[in-house]
């Protein structure tokens, strides 16, 4: 079986001591992106709180996460100190146990205002300048002080650590110009090391279950730097080759550890599901059935903002522009998004996925998010849920049976059709 089984509603809660190999998640987790430090701290708390309740289990944070203000190292371990909290105090109030939830953190991003890490290579956003105050880093005794780290602010051992797009090391190598497979080659060595010390933190039990990688694998359409997805691309089955070797130094006869890829899915960005063969030969087949192949539980993320289409909206569409597309329904609605609804229904109820009728009713983020966790081979779609209103938006979905994977498959297919119609420049995208 996968290392998370996806479970619907009705489905029996996680039973305790159970296998860690085997955690059962809800179909929706908490992604706990901008949550901690800042001044709205009590209403994430509320939001987190209410979304145990209605039967979230799986909670995904990082070291780097935080609303509070940008450039305040202060920040560094916000969210995984507000979830920490979340969790003490429904474990008090009897809402949960905590063998029934899976608590997830990642780990690259190093404290703004503090000196660079071993190993580090900085993040440049373009526009930005050189900002050489901000670090990256994969490196073991960085891995192993954060681990620890992260660890105290939850107040529980997590139960996955995931590596934080580390493919930021071939950004730095790309913008260095340094060919292809020699960039690959580095990279591949450093993860090796870094898996390394996951499993030594795995056989001391600072980690519960297994670790991962949250990054834009081969199949994603855009890198973490927002341009078309190759050379800062990973690929997954060579990830689980080097657990294996990594494993396998350590002298563990039972394998590797390596449970978990988390990678972004939505309607727009559909690379993971679809594939995108054109591009990227080895691409063809999209990696939440490649992860499920092998034996890999997929998380997907963003399912409900999505980086814009070149050539379809105009303005500044990189990662840096600040622009995503919003999956939801707003007033009043931009003319992408009210496309992207139409789109999506029209393909829905041509496959027997929402009822005929006024479907326009349907709000668009609960088409779009359960388009996302309703994907073959995803375990559990992570939604920011900052307010109440997104925990009903979840809870809602929740009740619903998902759509099959041919619905799934035409709706993301039908939008690809759609942003070609509509002038977006595929090349090097799918």
């Amino acid at each position: 079986g996968l290392p998370l089984a996806s479970r619907g509603p009705a489905s029996a809660p996680v039973v305790a001591g159970q296998q860690p190999s085997q955690l059962s998640v809800a179909a929706v987790g908490f992604g706990a992106y901008r949550v901690g430090g800042g001044d709205k701290e009590p209403s994430h708390l509320a939001a987190l709180r209410s979304a145990l309740r209605v039967g979230v289990n799986l909670i995904d944070t990082s070291s780097h996460y935080s609303a509070g203000e940008k450039g305040s190292g202060s920040s560094h371990g916000a969210s995984e100190r507000l979830v920490g909290q979340a969790i003490a105090e429904a474990i008090a109030a009897g809402d949960v146990d905590r063998d029934g939830l899976v608590v997830c953190t990642k780990l690259g991003h190093a404290e703004l205002g503090k000196p660079a890490p071993p190993g580090a290579v900085p993040i440049r956003p373009e526009g930005q300048g050189t900002n050489q105050d901000v670090w990256h880093s994969i490196h073991p005794e960085f891995v192993d002080a954060e681990v620890r780290a992260s660890w105290e602010r939850l107040g529980t051992p997590p139960d996955f650590v995931l590596l934080h797009n580390p493919e930021y090391f071939l950004s730095a190598q790309m913008q260095q110009r340094v060919p292809i497979g020699e960039a690959w080659d580095e990279m591949y060595e450093r993860l090796g090391q870094s898996f390394e010390a996951l499993e030594a933190l795995c056989d001391e039990g600072v980690i519960s279950s297994g670790y991962g990688v949250s990054g834009n694998f081969l199949s994603c359409m855009f890198s973490t730097t927002g341009r078309g997805n190759l050379y800062e691309s990973l690929a997954l089955d060579r990830l689980v080759d080097v657990a294996a070797a990594a494993a396998a130094r350590r002298g563990k006869e039972g394998g590797h550890r390596f449970r978990i890829a988390q990678l972004p899915l939505n309607a727009v960005e559909a690379g993971a599901v679809l594939g995108r063969g054109g591009a990227v030969p080895e691409a063809a087949e999209g990696d939440c059935v490649l992860g499920a192949r092998l034996g890999l539980g997929i998380v997907a993320n963003r399912p409900l903002n999505a980086l814009p289409l070149p050539g379809v909206s105009t303005g500044d569409w990189g990662r840096q522009g600040a622009t995503h597309w919003q999956l939801r329904d707003k007033t009043p609605m931009g003319a992408v998004e009210s496309l992207l609804k139409r789109v999506l229904l029209e393909a829905l109820q041509a496959e027997g996925g929402v009822p005929e009728g006024d479907a326009s009713k349907i709000p668009l983020q609960h088409l779009a998010l359960k388009l996302s966790l309703s994907s073959p081979g995803v375990s559990s779609t992570l939604c920011g849920m900052r307010s109440e209103a997104y925990v009903e938006d979840a809870a809602a979905v929740l009740k619903q049976a998902p759509f099959s994977a041919v619905q799934v498959e035409k709706a993301m297919s039908m939008v690809r059709t759609a942003a070609e119609e509509l002038g977006c420049e595929k090349r090097g995208l799918w």
